[in-house]
């Protein structure tokens, strides 16, 4: 019989922590693979030249991103028993997903330009993976897109791809 909520709560972590047993091993891997991607960008990150923090290069920051993971990824290697325990479910397909979609977003952003990438990445992001309505998606995805390339390219100055939605509205006069 439980006496206490405390009891009944200590009771519920050893029945979960029996329920799921510790693969030492197959815990490294994701922080394995972290590590590795971190070292990875590490190395590309440097090769963009780092400068210092007077005079930062293209470089620096990336680098101090990558460092961070890869330092994140080794401690999580050399202590997988710290790795709390999650089990695969559906909805860590949508993590998956998300990768994915960022990837395609960045091939096309690079083929096609910005606009058409960035509507379509912010419609699977709001209406798959948020579960948003038709019309808030359809319009949050125009005016995002409209918003961040008018941010980023007009004021900030940032140079983005040629976009053949953009060419499209000068050839036809708009």
């Amino acid at each position: 019989m439980v006496t206490s909520i405390l009891e009944a709560g200590q009771r519920l972590e050893r029945s979960e922590d029996e329920t799921l047993p510790r693969r030492a091993g197959l815990n490294r891997l994701p922080a394995l693979v972290l590590f590795i991607v971190g070292v990875a960008a590490m190395i590309g990150a440097w090769n963009l030249s780092v400068g210092s923090l007077q005079h930062p290069q293209p470089g620096l920051w990336p680098f101090v991103v990558s460092f961070v993971i890869a330092l994140t990824g080794g401690i999580l290697t050399l202590f997988p028993e710290q790795i709390p325990l999650e089990a695969w479910n559906r909805r860590s397909l949508g993590v998956i997903g998300g990768i994915v979609s960022l990837g395609v977003f960045i091939i096309l952003f690079e083929t096609i330009g910005f606009i058409i990438p960035a509507i379509l990445m912010l419609v699977l992001w709001l209406k798959v993976f948020g579960g948003e309505r038709w019309i808030p998606t359809i319009i949050l995805s125009i005016v995002g897109s409209a918003t961040s390339y008018l941010l980023f390219a007009e004021l900030l100055g940032v140079p983005f791809p040629q976009d053949i939605v953009l060419n499209a509205l000068s050839w036809i006069g708009i």
